[in-house]
């Protein structure tokens, strides 16, 4: 499978490799300097590329590249997969903006994590739920009441267990289930109200406090329809007690807009212009929506009529430059009294 691994900096420079196999030397990383970071400066580039027989497949995370090397007909899906999970596991034990630096200070708590994320080059154990009880990060796990940290049958039995990403014994004194449906409607309407583009991209949100190992089944109504690929399956109880996100989907047809806007306008001189909405809601008459907002934009406008007559860049290499100029006047302590 994966011959090695290598983190990379930008300028090209090996901050951390790992060698699974003996068919790919350190040589490696210096052809995907030349022909990767190098020719990032000019174009852009596959996340695939094939060097002197050798697959080089990477993600990049700041100033780093993750970079996974084979000479093996390999599944690039299952490769990129393994770098996204390598990187998530990396944030949660360094943080979301972790760099070289950062690498380099752990290095020592780096390769624990790759030789046990990887066996011979085989994805093995990526869930960093399990990899927390036996890898910690600035302190050791055994403590005075449990010298030996975490006992090994329990460590034996989450990481072959069929659910490895939720530990055993977790207990709450009430058990409740929390699940919140999120969607955002996207129309674009014409001026005579015909309904050119609309669509709706929703996801199910989800937080367990739950005594032991339940397993939760989620019903839907029959006249939902989803096309493949918009709701992919969800994984149960991934988190124990955090908020974690469950499903997504897109829907394209039978939408139910929640509200009509009919405007009317009327030009009342240069300077002004009359505008009418009527709002209307097409929902139950048994809901109500609240903060409803409708956004009329209008010509950039500043009050104090201070205007930007020029912005000039200057440099020694006289390259172009866009230029990009906004008027934005808010609203203060804006009052009328009557």
């Amino acid at each position: 499978m994966i011959s090695a691994l290598f983190l990379i900096s930008q300028k090209g420079e090996v901050v951390l490799n790992r060698f699974y196999r003996d068919d790919v030397s350190r040589r490696a990383a210096d052809n995907f300097r030349l022909q990767v970071i190098a020719a990032k400066e000019t174009g852009t580039l596959p996340p695939v590329k094939v060097i002197d027989g050798c697959s080089f497949l990477y993600t990049r995370h700041e100033n780093l590249y993750l970079v996974a090397v084979s000479r093996a007909n390999i599944n690039a899906a299952l490769v990129f997969q393994f770098l996204y999970q390598l990187n998530i596991i990396f944030k949660e034990y360094f943080g979301k903006k972790y760099n070289e630096d950062t690498i380099r200070d752990n290095f020592t708590l780096v390769y624990e994590l790759l030789d046990e994320t990887m066996d011979h080059g085989y994805p093995q154990n990526c869930s960093s739920d399990v990899l927390k009880l036996f890898i910690n990060l600035g302190s050791s796990l055994a403590t005075p009441e449990n010298p030996g940290g975490a006992p090994p049958s329990q460590l034996t039995s989450q990481i072959t267990g069929a659910i490895d990403w939720r530990r055993e014994g977790i207990r709450y004194k009430r058990n409740e289930v929390y699940l919140d449906v999120f969607e955002s409607v996207n129309l674009l309407m014409s001026s005579n109200g015909t309904v050119l583009r609309n669509e709706v991209a929703g996801q199910v949100v989800m937080k367990t406090l739950l005594t032991g190992m339940p397993e939760c089944k989620l019903g839907l109504n029959d006249k939902l329809t989803m096309q493949k690929g918009d709701a992919p399956l969800p994984r149960w109880l991934a988190k124990s007690a955090a908020r974690f996100e469950l499903m997504k989907y897109r829907v394209t047809e039978n939408i139910n807009l929640p509200f009509k806007i009919m405007p009317a306008y009327q030009e009342q001189g240069t300077t002004r212009l009359s505008v009418t909405l009527k709002l209307a809601s097409l929902f139950s008459p048994r809901l109500f929506a609240t903060n409803v907002v409708i956004k009329i934009p209008v010509p950039m406008f500043t009050s104090s009529g201070l205007h930007v007559r020029f912005l000039k860049v200057f440099e020694k290499s006289s390259y172009p430059t866009t230029k990009w100029v906004r008027y934005v006047t808010r609203a203060g302590q804006y009052q009328l009294r009557i």
